[in-house]
């Protein structure tokens, strides 16, 4: 019992709360640090084999970093050739797939299929890091042939 209420000092849940959708600029963002906020995407079906449905899919709304990217997909790429996706950090005017890669290495669109893949991050921190108005922009590469129902999920870390 006392683990449970140490971690509830340690990391209070917070106070139930309404938003009207008007009054978002009254947000503390800082009352938010060290938060976990789970961005998830998805491009459904056969979609997911075209590649001008990837891109951007989340505008970063206060400072945080990248902490967690998973990947799952249902059906698996059968293309010859590598089939990858990768996360990106786009800042400022940066176009998609022009910007900075979060992930140390791509996951494969060709692993088995319903099965959650984690990608290892980047040690350069400045690329995990989020600004207020970064995006986060899904990079495909290959040819993603018979590819379908592509979801990831961005563990970001509030600062």
């Amino acid at each position: 019992m006392q683990k449970q209420i140490n971690e509830l000092k340690r990391n209070p849940p917070l106070a139930d709360h309404f938003h009207t959708g008007l009054d978002v600029s009254q947000v503390d963002w800082k009352s938010l640090k060290g938060r976990k906020l789970y961005v998830h995407h998805t491009i459904q079906g056969t979609a997911a084999a075209t590649g001008t449905n990837y891109g951007v899919f989340f505008i970063v709304p206060a400072p945080c970093y990248l902490s967690s990217f998973k990947e799952v997909h249902q059906t698996a790429g059968s293309d010859g050739g590598a089939v990858t996706l990768t996360l990106e950090k786009l800042t400022g005017t940066t176009a998609p797939d022009s910007g900075s890669v979060m992930p140390a290495s791509a996951l494969s669109l060709k692993a088995s299929a319903n099965t959650v893949q984690t990608g290892t991050l980047t040690t350069t921190l400045s690329n995990l890091n989020l600004a207020i108005g970064d995006r986060l922009c899904m990079k495909d590469s290959g040819t993603l042939a018979s590819v379908a129902n592509v979801t990831v999920v961005c563990e970001l870390t509030m600062i």
